[in-house]
């Protein structure tokens, strides 16, 4: 009788542990990289357009400037690839000083530990700056410069290459324009909320089945002595 509930007990010692083991398998943190992608649709967009990241999430991008623009989305290969503006004076279909795409970051749950984004221009060539401004008001080009780049000919242009936009997350809205030339808003990434990892508690349940069938054996020779 003693034996048994001993086993019973130690039983559910082992119960307990798997199920707090498994719990950490299921709700370990992780956090995944979405992303935004400009080069498609081609062709006028309308004024509005929703474009969804790799895990689903809606970004709404809406043209701003004068003569009321639409989006074009431009899919021409090399650095010509990205969303642009329909009232573009040299006819390339690009964002121009005066003008903006405003991205809303409504639908977006930045991780705990990071409110920044990453973003991507194309067809910044010498002279072409663009400029990343983070705003809370819908329409308005927003007043605090987050990120900017003045463009360059030849290999190596970084205007070209991801840039950190520092404290996106702290902004409803993330409008983008060009302070000379013009350009096209290509991509814009961010970290997710936290999402499971598979595989991240099994250690945890090895470890203490192991110990406790550990304790198991000592507890036996223990009584082994005894006796």
């Amino acid at each position: 009788m003693q034996r048994s509930f001993y086993m019973t007990r130690m039983t559910r010692r082992l119960l307990l542990a798997a199920t707090s083991a498994t719990a950490l398998f299921v709700l370990s943190p992780a956090y995944a990289d979405e992303i935004w992608n400009f080069n498609s649709p081609t062709g006028n967009l309308g004024p509005t357009h929703d474009y969804a990241g790799t895990a689903g999430t809606i970004i709404t991008a809406t043209a701003f400037g004068p003569g009321s623009p639409s989006l074009f989305g431009k899919g021409l290969g090399g650095d010509e690839n990205g969303v642009g503006l329909t009232n573009d004076p040299s006819g390339e279909d690009e964002i121009t000083t005066g003008s903006f795409i405003q991205l809303s970051l409504a639908n977006i749950n930045f991780a705990a530990n990071s409110v920044n984004m990453s973003f991507l221009a194309d067809s910044t060539t010498a002279g072409d700056t663009w400029q990343v401004f983070g705003s809370n008001t819908a329409g308005g080009l927003g007043g605090t410069l987050l990120a900017s780049c003045v463009g360059s000919d030849g290999p190596g242009n970084s205007c070209e290459q991801l840039t950190t936009v520092n404290g996106a997350g702290n902004f409803k809205f993330l409008d983008v324009t060009a302070a000379a030339g013009n350009v096209l808003l290509s991509e814009v990434d961010t970290r997710a909320v936290p999402v499971p990892i598979v595989g991240a508690g099994l250690p945890g349940v090895i470890a203490a089945c192991a110990g406790l069938l550990g304790l198991a054996r000592y507890r036996r020779r223990r009584r082994q002595q005894i006796a």
